[in-house]
């Protein structure tokens, strides 16, 4: 094992303000069931069920989105969430049966906690005072990859001499509310429905509920074990609290032990009848040892690390790193296989609703060249909704498929019709459903799962019918202008939501955002590379089943062609038509010493619309997705003018104007920027590393981690870095490592094949798999070499 550092996240001591960050930091999932790193303590100490604040005992299902009705500025709003589960892990320790551990006068004058990432689980070491007597408790969490509907909770505490007996108390919560992000609580509030509640002998109980949305139901059971003189329980019911209690006779020994193990079973996991549910899950609770569970959950852990090994010299990387990998395999695992599951940017959390947007882009390629399965399961998600995408296209006039900008369980767009101002109190209308970019990000994501896969049957099945209908849908948006002789695309949002309406205009939607025309080209021709690269009888059969015309495919060429973009005289790629109009803004406002943006903005009668000041890179995402010659390939193919001097300019533009208000913004302009300017590149890539780990305490992070920003950190590192790309005809290794890098061992997939990459100094070595059944297409700098099994490949490659 490694330096164990790198494979930890540890606070060494308590700190109430940053309590609610550090829940989302250190949560664990297994890619069904995410918990919140909450102090079970707090949620029991409290007879009555008091206020716990400053935590938050979250607990969620993946995918377990609720609609209830809610009425939000005199509007009947339907809006899919992600629904806070039960809580199950309320446990307390007293010595008189009147003050309890994790009461606020109860002192706690050592404090640990720490993130084992190596075996997912979480562990904290306390010290403190009841009755003039110090205990030290030792804590261990989990939730099992190995079954992924049990978490453990396991206290092992230390008694000072001279105690004989502890009252215990054990609770099961379920009057939770949806209740952690403020701003969002008219959206939120309550959502178990029909809550029933039965304690069973053994320390044993189990609830069961529902939600609005039709056959969301769910069960849970818990029961609390330990090694004291067992005696019966005394239950309490209060109001939608159970409440546990007994006393442990210690017989002489200082150490007890005590478990809590929870069960959770959803929809058609479940009998129809709530009794017969409850019963299954009661049923479920495990009988084996801790030991036996702990074993077999981090033995899953470990096969699933070994699949992406990642080594770096520079340990200040290697962790962040580390645990950003960690929390993109927690919210997407094998486990999730099987799962009706798309990408929250926030994990499964509370921030943004749980609800799915563009964020897979920034993980696809990671995802399709370690576990395509995953990326397969994930674009299986979109397929489900391709109908719902139809329609939606159809119910706008248009064709092919129109993704929504959000996404929960139905495939209907999920963008709130109003986002609450913290800062004036005013209900602000979001239009940022106009983000119709999301389908060629859905097109982009899944010709990188066929890039990475070869896999002609996906091409010819899902992976071809999600492109062609994004590209039938921007074949019917783009209109021609006589005009100018150009395709337009008019009424949409790009990347950055801080534009949303044109200069001195009064409806939302911009004309030519340069990001959405130019991946709409692409989408296009992408459409048409499909058909040209399936066998004759494929390509037949899949135009067929989509009724695409030879007519219909010479259009997606016309417009593929002859599309308009806002560039200037100067050779910049502008944000949209009409940008060169907008103001500077000063430049204070670049600074981190102030609320967000358009909030301030709208708090003063003002909003962002009016300035060049940007949340996130709009124009740059297209040099983070793309290598440079593509890029100028793209752009001159219409007929404009885009050389190296103009893309640089175009980019030097653009990073003058961001605020990086977005955790998005500072990744993208890592890679954005990897070989145009290293420099630049690596100082936002190190930032990149902060993005959860070192965020201020009421920052965003404390309603779930950035996992789109996590998981575009190893893109960067990957594809821009070490210059790895699957391609159609081979895999394409060009590096261009920062010289402040270090040496980076990492391992990819291509194709079935799998290699070893080790950046050691100024050489790249590539290393196929001795069990790889064939040899591996390679293109560099050099050329095309095919790299046997259990060969190796030195490529020369200069630091910058």
């Amino acid at each position: 094992m490694r330096d164990k550092a790198r494979w930890q996240v540890c606070f060494e001591a308590f700190d109430a303000q940053d309590e609610r960050r550090r829940e989302a930091l250190l949560a664990l999932g297994n890619g069904q069931l995410s918990w919140r790193a909450s102090a079970p303590e707090t949620a029991a100490a409290a007879a009555d069920g008091a206020a716990r604040e400053p935590h938050y005992a979250g607990f969620y299902r993946a995918g377990w989105y609720d609609d209830a009705r809610r009425d939000i500025n005199g509007e009947s709003v339907h809006l899919e969430a992600l629904a806070n589960l039960p809580d199950p892990f309320g446990l307390s320790v007293s010595v008189d049966g009147r003050q309890w551990f994790g009461a606020a006068d109860v002192p706690q004058p050592q404090y640990r906690q720490s993130l084992r990432m190596d075996r997912a689980r979480l562990e904290r070491e306390v010290d403190f005072v009841l009755a003039g007597h110090t205990f030290h408790l030792r804590e261990v969490r989990l939730l099992s990859l190995a079954d992924p509907q049990l978490a453990v909770l396991r206290w092992e505490l230390e008694c000072p001499p001279g105690t004989e007996r502890l009252f215990l108390r054990s609770v099961l919560d379920g009057g939770v509310e949806n209740a952690l992000v403020k701003k969002n609580r008219a959206y939120e509030g309550k959502r178990l429905l029909d809550l029933c509640m039965e304690s069973v002998d053994g320390g044993r109980a189990a609830l069961s509920a529902q939600l609005s949305t039709p056959g969301r139901r769910l069960a849970m059971a818990m029961q609390t074990l330990h090694n004291g003189a067992p005696l019966p329980w005394q239950c309490q019911r209060q109001g939608e609290r159970l409440l546990q209690q007994t006393e442990c006779r210690l017989a002489g020994s200082h150490r007890l032990v005590i478990e809590k193990r929870v069960v959770v079973q959803v929809d058609d996991e479940l009998p129809g009848d709530a009794i017969r549910a409850r019963r299954q899950v009661l049923e479920r609770l495990p009988s084996e040892t801790f030991a036996r569970l702990a074993l077999r959950h981090s033995r899953a852990w470990r096969e699933l690390w070994s699949w992406v090994p990642l080594a770096l010299s520079n340990a200040e990387l290697e962790q962040p790193l580390r645990l950003h990998a960690f929390h993109l395999l927690q919210t997407l695992s094998p486990r999730s296989l099987g799962q009706d599951l798309g990408f929250p940017p926030r994990g499964w959390h509370e921030g943004y609703f749980g609800q799915v947007f563009w964020d897979e882009i920034f993980a696809y390629p990671f995802l399709c060249t370690h576990f395509p399965e995953l990326a397969q399961q994930l674009l299986h998600y979109r397929y489900q909704r391709l109908d719902e995408a139809r329609q939606r296209a159809r119910r706008a006039g248009l064709r092919g498929a129109m993704f929504p900008w959000r996404s929960a369980d139905s495939g209907r767009e999920q963008t709130p019709p109003f986002q609450c101002n913290p800062l004036s109190g005013h209900w602000m209308p979001d239009h940022t459903e106009r983000q119709r970019h999301i389908g060629s990000a859905i097109a982009h994501d899944a010709w990188q799962l066929y890039l990475a896969t070869g896999d002609e049957a996906l091409l010819a099945g899902e992976v071809g019918e999600l492109i062609l209908e994004i590209a039938r849908f921007w074949a019917s948006l783009a209109q021609w202008n006589s005009e100018h002789g150009r395709f337009m695309i008019h009424g949409v949002i790009g990347p950055d939501e801080y534009h949303n309406f044109p200069p001195d205009g009064c409806e939302p939607g911009l004309s030519n955002n340069a990001y959405t025309n130019l991946m709409a080209v692409w989408a296009l021709r992408l459409g048409l590379l499909v058909l040209d690269s399936l066998p004759d009888s494929q390509a037949e059969d899949l135009g067929k089943r989509l009724a695409v015309t030879p007519e219909e495919r010479d259009s997606w060429g016309e417009i593929a062609g002859a599309m308009y973009l806002p560039i200037r005289p100067d050779g910049v790629l502008d944000q949209f038509e009409g940008a060169e109009r907008l103001e500077p803004g000063p430049d204070a406002w670049r600074h981190d010493d102030r609320p967000r943006l358009d909030w301030m903005l709208e708090a003063h009668g003002d909003r962002p619309d009016r300035y060049r000041l940007t949340k996130q890179p709009d124009v740059l995402m297209l040099l983070y997705l793309f290598p440079q010659p593509t890029l100028q390939g793209l752009v001159e193919s219409l007929g404009y003018s885009f050389d190296q001097q103009a893309l640089r300019r175009t980019a030097e533009f653009h990073l003058s104007n961001i605020t990086h208000e977005s955790s998005l913004s500072i990744v993208v302009c890592a890679g954005a920027m990897a070989r145009l300017d290293p420099q630049a590149s690596w100082s936002y890539f190190q930032q990149s590393m902060g993005i959860d780990l070192n965020a201020p305490s009421q920052g965003g992070t404390l309603e779930g981690v950035h996992l789109g920003a996590m998981a575009g950190s190893l893109d960067v590192l990957q594809r821009h870095y070490l210059g790895i790309r699957p391609e159609i005809d081979s895999l394409h290794v060009f590096p261009s490592p920062p010289a402040a890098l270090g040496d980076v061992e990492i391992a990819v997939g291509y194709r079935g094949a799998r290699l070893r990459v080790v950046l050691e100094g100024s050489n790249l070595f590539v290393h196929a798999e001795a069990t790889n059944l064939r040899d591996t297409p390679i293109r560099h700098a050099g050329g095309l070499a095919p790299l046997p099994a259990g060969a190796c490949l030195t490529l020369p490659c200069s630091r910058r």
